[in-house]
């Protein structure tokens, strides 16, 4: 369990949750994966990375993507009851690809 300004959160709720945004998204999304910190300003806060297939991360698209997953993140994870801020990265496949970075993995 994480520690937040609220107490505890249940992770596996959480992770639950994220699982269920990601498979909902499936057809845009290859994977949600997230963890726990706190932010520059030392609040508790959960960090999502977002996967994004290429075909859906045309700058127009991914707007309205992201806003959708945001929503559906934060509802899921029930960022604001847990005291968490939420915060989002998104990359493409193929932006991945280049960068290699085992956080994205």
């Amino acid at each position: 369990m994480a520690l937040t300004a609220t107490g505890y959160v249940n992770q596996r709720e959480i992770d639950s949750a994220v699982r269920a945004v990601e498979s909902a998204f499936s057809s845009q999304v290859v994977r949600i994966s997230h963890s726990f910190g706190e932010d520059n300003t030392g609040s508790p806060s959960i960090f999502f990375r977002v996967l994004v297939r290429d075909e859906a991360a045309p700058v127009a698209h991914l707007r309205e993507l992201a806003r959708q997953l945001a929503i559906a993140l934060m509802n899921g994870a029930r960022t604001d009851e847990n005291g968490l801020h939420a915060y989002f990265n998104y990359r493409s496949v193929s932006e991945q690809e280049k960068l290699r970075d085992p956080d994205w993995d």
